[in-house]
């Protein structure tokens, strides 16, 4: 199953304790529209993240679910992706260890394609705008770097990209946006959802 067009990707601060507020904001995401989530939560332990992984397995049945990093996890709840990172394994390897049962994402922070992006069959690429989440650590690429990207069909931009950069973005040809902050950032997951996929509406 393809990424949907707007991905939001879950903020990476939820501890095991605090999972029922995790589960909260995805019951609202849904409510709001949303067609999928990518569970990124590293602070998680492995029961939790399952848990956390099987839970939105049922609420988004019939959507698009992927998983950062773990490869087990993501098999375990029947996820239908599994995202890689540059610590992650690679591509390939992924792969591998899936037998082909998962579709293998892959983050990039230049547009240039190295031999792991060629394995992945999607990517996320960015930030594209400046983010708290990367200062200091990865400069932003800018709008521009999006237009005649190889692989756009494949790319989600990622990084900075709010409801009023989502017309531009999607104008430059990649296939979609990813979002953190757009959406989990305010505490309103189903009105910042809503605002993404009503922006991209405009797009379409």
């Amino acid at each position: 199953m393809r990424p949907p067009r707007i991905m939001p990707i879950t903020p990476g601060s939820t501890t095991d304790s605090e999972l029922p507020r995790l589960f909260g904001d995805l019951r609202r995401l849904l409510a709001g529209g949303g067609e999928g989530v990518l569970l990124r939560e590293p602070l998680l332990s492995d029961k939790a993240f399952l848990e956390l992984g099987l839970f939105a397995r049922e609420l988004f049945r019939g959507g698009w679910l992927g998983v950062h990093d773990k490869v087990h996890v993501a098999l375990a709840c029947d996820a239908d992706a599994v995202h890689l990172g540059y610590r992650s394994l690679s591509p390939a390897v992924a792969k591998a260890v899936s037998a082909g049962s998962l579709s293998v994402g892959h983050s990039q922070h230049a547009p240039e394609l190295g031999s792991e992006e060629m394995d992945a069959d999607y990517r996320l690429l960015g930030p594209v705008f400046p983010t708290p989440s990367k200062a200091g650590l990865v400069d932003p690429i800018g709008l521009d770097c999006l237009s005649s990207l190889p692989m756009a069909a494949r790319t989600w931009a990622v990084g900075g990209v709010g409801p009023k950069d989502v017309a531009a973005v999607l104008g430059a040809g990649v296939a979609g946006v990813a979002c953190i902050g757009s959406v989990f950032g305010e505490g309103d997951p189903e009105a910042g959802i809503g605002l993404m996929l009503e922006a991209a509406a405009c797009r379409a």
